[in-house]
Order: structure tokens, then sequence, then C-alpha cells
């Protein structure tokens, strides 16, 4: 991956620390504070985004911070008023007040959901197999994107803000009459794939009925008011519109937000960074049933990741969801086991900013998971581009003298620092990173396939092909390194 290294924002920065009320400007960042500063100032390297907004939750500390600009060149850094579009994260929200029905009685998982509709349909079965409650809540009801064109243009990046305002106007008999016209073409419960409206909308439709409540006064009967998020909201009024930040696309263009389509229930409502720390805390009150219903798994298609109450929930116990409209994307990630938890939000979206809101997830989450150590990739990486051999020996000594507060236990530290040098065909810094993380790691197969690609790509074959050979001795699976092997074998 090529880096770009010179930062094209004015990075600003504001943290509320609970019972924190000092600047810090002279004191030593905290381990979740450095996670935040530096992972967001790396993602602020790429000209595509304008700001990044993280909320943390740890052990009962919240923290927040804010970095960059709401619109390039103006010099205006969201805060904790500021007002985001969670979009699909909504669906979490359906999920707790369904996981709420089934332990009310009000329905079950396994339930035909032509059980709580008015009217007969026939069409909401294939092969004798009807669509249940924990298909919609997973994804897995074989309904489709295609679900009638109408709503179709609520997701579609290319219908006109006209054309998707329209939606809101659609009342249920619409959604119902286009639900008796919809063909299944495969089993429900066998194949996960992405519902953004109807699904949720179904369910909507299913809790107004059994609990004779409608949508919004259920979330906010069950949630908002019990999370005490007053600044979480589906229809903002004219001092809220003020704070809803400006969102673009990842070529800069400034796009519109988007309409609510019936309830909202699966992608409609705004919130704060602040109001979202809440929710994390509220999602991780041990002694709700409602919140142990919710993280139950319903269904799963990979080991590494199942389906809940709309939650992705992983190995390690963590349930996540994410969002995006066509301007804004943000995730909110969940650990029990750590009593921790985040969000962080983008102003804008696309393909580029997609890949950078699970980079910086994902390395969040490491740096909880490491807590209270600090990631040494950030210092390391500084020197490192500075001078690499001055680099290499500040690794060193970083190691040596400060290991009890720097994570070194993590080998994509130098790994990803190399592919950065080699992306940017540095190819001799390149191959002295990755000898160094060889010998950091000699009993892994990674850094051995790390350096012989360097070597490749420098044209030193042979110390390519022997580097190969030990990754793939290391880890025989490494189809990377058996299809190098052969290659190299051809070059030599």
């Amino acid at each position: 991956m090529k880096a770009k290294f010179s930062l094209l924002f004015i990075v600003l920065l504001i943290f509320n620390c609970k019972e924190e009320h000092k600047g810090l400007q002279n004191k030593t960042l905290s381990a979740i504070e450095y996670s935040m500063v530096n992972n967001a100032n790396l993602i602020l390297e790429n000209p595509e985004i304008n700001s990044v907004s993280i909320g943390v939750y740890k052990d009962g500390e919240t923290y927040t911070g804010y970095y960059g600009e709401i619109d390039r060149g103006s010099n205006n850094l969201p805060t904790d008023t500021a007002i985001f579009e969670i979009a699909s994260v909504t669906k979490s929200f359906t999920g707790i007040i369904t996981a709420q029905a089934v332990l009310d009685g009000k329905l079950k998982l396994d339930d035909d959901i032509r059980d709580y509709l008015d009217d007969s349909y026939p069409n909401l079965e294939f092969e004798d197999r009807p669509i249940q409650i924990r298909d919609l809540l997973t994804h897995s009801s074989g309904i489709r994107r295609d679900f009638p064109e109408i709503y179709s243009k609520v997701v579609s990046l290319d219908a006109t803000h006209e054309e998707r305002s329209n939606v809101i106007n659609q009342n249920r008999e619409v959604l119902l009459k286009d639900l008796h016209q919809y063909k299944l073409d495969t089993i429900p419960g066998l194949r996960y794939e992405y519902s953004p409206v109807i699904a949720p909308e179904i369910l909507a439709l299913i809790l107004d009925k059994v609990y004779d409540k409608p949508y919004l006064e259920l979330l906010n009967e069950q949630i908002l008011n019990k999370a005490n998020m007053s600044h979480t909201k589906m229809t903002l009024n004219a001092s809220e519109i003020h704070n809803l930040i400006n969102s673009y696309n990842d070529q800069g263009q400034l796009v519109e937000s988007m309409p609510i389509p019936m309830t909202g229930a699966g992608g409609g409502l705004k919130s704060t960074i602040p109001d979202i720390i809440k929710y994390i805390k509220y999602l991780l009150e041990t002694d709700n049933p409602v919140i142990t219903e919710m993280q139950k798994p319903l269904f799963v298609e990979d080991e590494d990741d199942m389906n809940g109450y709309f939650w992705i929930i992983n190995n390690d116990g963590e349930f996540m969801h994410n969002g995006g409209t066509h301007g804004s994307t943000n995730w909110v990630i969940v650990s029990p086991k750590l009593n921790a938890g985040f969000t962080v939000m983008f102003n804008s979206n696309g393909d580029i900013s997609g890949t950078l809101i699970n980079r910086i997830a994902n390395r969040i989450l490491d740096d909880l998971e490491n807590y209270p150590k600090k990631n040494a990739f950030f210092p390391v990486r500084k020197e490192i581009h500075e001078n690499t051999d001055n680099g290499l020996e500040f690794y060193k000594e970083l190691k040596t003298e400060k290991g009890n507060k720097f994570d070194f236990n993590d080998s994509s530290i130098l790994n990803r620092i190399g592919y950065e040098l080699l992306g940017n065909e540095q190819n001799e810094d390149a191959i002295k990173v990755f000898k160094l993380l060889v010998s950091e790691f000699p009993n892994e197969g990674n850094p051995y396939d790390s350096l012989g690609e360097a070597y490749f790509t420098n044209e030193q074959y042979d110390l390519s092909l022997e580097n190969y050979k030990k990754a793939l001795e290391l880890n025989p699976k490494n189809d990377n390194a058996r299809k190098m092997i052969e290659e190299l074998k051809s070059v030599i």
C-alpha cells in the first residue's frame, strides 16, 4: 500500500475525558488518547478524508476526539454537539427491541413472519420454508436489495435527492403491496444477503403490531430514554439540523442527507459521539437480560463472523455494526471482555472511505486489546521514514528501554512499515525493515513471505526464493509462497 506522507489537513483535537477538564498539552497522553490521536492522524494523510471523530468507553472512562475539518479549508472541526447520520447502525436498535419482544413472549425467533401480517402471503416461502423472524434479523430471508424499485431508490447512489425523498411518502400499504409481488428464489435461512431497508421495516411493522405501539415510541421507551440518549433522533428540528455536519463523497463533492424511508428502522437515526458512547455503556450492562439475548448468534455462515439480532458477532464475543450514507460512514464496536467499546465516524463515504473506516476500526480495536500498552507502530514509523537506519536503531532502543510501555509482540508493526516503503519504491529500505522483522519473529512464516516479496521486487531472485521456501516451511498453507516459488524457479 502506498502512503502519502504530507499531511494535507491542519489536524485539530478536542478531548473530553470523564472528570477531566484540563488540556492535554502539558500531560502525557494515556494509551487510549494516544491510540485515538495517532490513528486519526494516519487516516487524515489520505486526502479523501476530511474529518475523523472517535468516541471510546473503557473501564468507566469516556473519551471523545475530533480531528481534521468538516469542510476542507474551513478549519472547522466537529465537536460534541455535531450530529451524524448513523445509517445502518440503526438496525442494531431494532434488533434490541426485537430481543425484548422475544423475552416478553410477544414473538418467537422461529415464527413465520406471515403470522403477524394481516393478509395472506403464499409467496413468502420457498420449497415449503417460510421466512422466519430470525431470517429478517440475520439478513438471510432471501429478500434482496432488488426489492421493488421504489425502495431500491433509497440506497441507490444514482438516485436523485427528489427520488429518495419521495420514499418518505410511501405508506405501509405500498410496502405490503410490493411484498405481495416479491418472488423468493432461495430457501430462507440458508444464505446471508444484506437487506438494507426491507427486513428492518417488516420487523418494525411486526413490532408495532405485537406491542400495539409505533416503532418510534418503542425506540424511545426501550432504549433512548433508558440510555439517556437525548440527542439521538429520527427527525431533527431546525436548531438540530444546524448541527448535522456536512457530508462528502470520496471526490470531495457535498452530498445531501438521506431521507427516512418508512419508520427509519433500517437506517434513519442521527446521533452524536457522546450519545453513542452512552449507547455503548448501555450495551455493556451485563445484568440486562435483553442485552444478553441480543448477543446470541442466530446465523453462522462464516466461523469467524456470526450474525445475531442485526449484530455481527465474532468468536471473541465482540459485537459490532457499521453504517453508511452517501456521504458518511461509521462503526460501533463493543467488547464485553475488555469492558470497552468505541465508535468512529467519517463525514465522507465511498470505496476509499469504506476501506479506511474498516482499517481504523480494526486498529483501535487492536489497541484496546493491548491496553494499557501503546502501539509502537507510530513512533517507529516516524523515525524510519525520516531515516531508515536510524529508525531501526530507534526500534531496538525503544524496545529495550520502554518495552513495558509499548507493545512489540505484534509483527504487523514492522510489516506495515516495510510495505509502505515498498509501495514507495524504497526497495532497499523495505528489505532492511523486513530483515529486522524476520529476526524479531523467526518462527512466523509471514515475515519471510514479506522479505521474499521485497527481494523479488528488487530483482534479487535467489534471496527471494530462499525466503519464500522458509515461509512455506513455517506455514504449509501459504499458497502465495507456493505460487511464488514456482514462478521463481522459471526465472532463476
